[in-house]
């Protein structure tokens, strides 16, 4: 194994590597995996300095596989999805009543969390593993059975399946607009303190486009409260502090006790959902199957979005 290990590159490299000659981008490949782009960036230095060549022709515009790049990418991507089938299938084998649902960690409190008691009492031999959000693409070298994520669909190599629309409308606490006037058109809210989330995710909607989609017509003229973490932002809108923007599904069960309200009845379609994501190349198993079945079942239940207040 010592002399193998000499004769390879570094492994991280090598899953960059096929991240961005699949793209063709480092930026996309990045966010992919998770990580920063000059982070593949570096990883693709030494691979080249390994090689001793050029593996991709950088361009000011696009990357370009050199000969040595495309012959290279046949390779590794062999290789790995070599590997990572022949892992899914071993963890099958082993942990047969076993199953890892990935999702986001705002997904899994929100929506998950207060749905999944009834899926163990109907299948308590199974044994359930929820985990944060792993990178879509290699959900079956992650051991993930199946994944919920946001967004529009059109993930490589997973199968997806459509499982919630979702509408982002404002939100507040019942105590934030006691003894205050109605809000009756979207501009109103440039005069609120308003939640806002950083933009670390390119499939949120701010309030700024959120604002502008909604003809308001001008920017906060308050600074508001930013946040790096949706939870964190839920609580402060709970606790009173501000106006949220909240996804329909996410903030559905806080609306249905009462205990977030909707301040206007102005809503948008971001054009995005949530879907249900499993391995395109393995087949699911057993329990797998039957957690797919109950999670399908269960958003189609649905809920109708309580109304603004009056």
């Amino acid at each position: 194994m010592a002399s193998l290990r000499s004769k390879l590159p570094p492994p991280n490299s090598l899953v960059a590597f096929e991240a961005a000659a699949r793209h063709l981008n480092f930026t996309r490949a990045a966010r992919e995996l998770g990580v920063t782009q000059a982070a593949v960036s570096r990883q693709m230095q030494i691979l080249e300095d390994h090689f001793g060549a050029a593996l991709f022709r950088r361009q000011p515009r696009a990357l370009q596989l050199t000969p040595a790049g495309r012959r290279f990418q046949a390779a590794v991507t062999m290789g790995l999805e070599h590997i990572a089938n022949t892992a899914a299938e071993l963890r099958r084998v082993k942990r047969t009543g076993d199953i890892t649902v990935s999702t986001s960690v705002t997904f899994a409190s929100y929506w998950l969390m207060s749905r999944v008691a009834k899926f163990r009492a109907a299948h308590p031999e199974i044994e359930l593993r929820l985990v944060a959000s792993a990178p879509v693409s290699d959900l079956a070298i992650a051991g993930i059975d199946l994944a919920v994520r946001y967004g529009r669909g059109d993930w490589p190599n997973v199968k997806a399946i459509h499982l919630l629309d979702n509408e982002v409308f404002p939100v507040c606490a019942p105590g934030y607009l006691k003894g205050r006037p109605l809000l009756l058109h979207p501009r109103e809210l440039l005069g609120e303190t308003l939640l806002h989330l950083v933009e670390h995710d390119r499939n949120w909607v701010t309030w700024n486009a959120w604002l502008k989609a909604a003809g308001a017509g001008g920017m906060p003229s308050k600074r508001g409260i930013e946040f790096d973490n949706y939870l964190v932002l839920v609580h402060a809108a709970l606790d009173g502090q501000g106006i949220a923007l909240g996804g329909g599904r996410l903030a559905g069960d806080f609306l249905a006790s009462g205990d977030l309200i909707r301040p206007i009845d102005a809503k948008l379609s971001s054009g995005q959902a949530f879907y249900l994501l499993m391995p395109k190349e393995v087949p699911l198993s057993r329990p797998a199957e039957m957690f797919r079945d109950w999670i399908l079942a269960e958003s189609a239940q649905g809920k109708i979005d309580p109304p603004a207040e009056t």
